[in-house]
């Protein structure tokens, strides 16, 4: 069975489809949590973004 590294070296689209609609479940809950609007929630993805890559180069202006 391929490790969860090997399994995110093929970016298939089901992959992605699966990703997307993890994705969309974690922000909806973190509005339904925490009574966030999408902003808010895109502030919070990219601090992740940051903490996991702090080289990740965001645009601040497409926040």
């Amino acid at each position: 069975m391929p490790t969860l590294w090997e399994m995110t070296l093929e970016w298939t689209d089901e992959f992605i489809t699966h990703a997307q609609h993890e994705l969309m479940a974690l922000v909806k809950d973190w509005k339904y949590d925490y009574g966030i609007d999408d902003k808010a929630c895109t502030a919070m993805l990219a601090w992740m973004i940051l903490k996991l890559n702090p080289e990740a180069d965001i645009d601040a202006n497409r926040l």
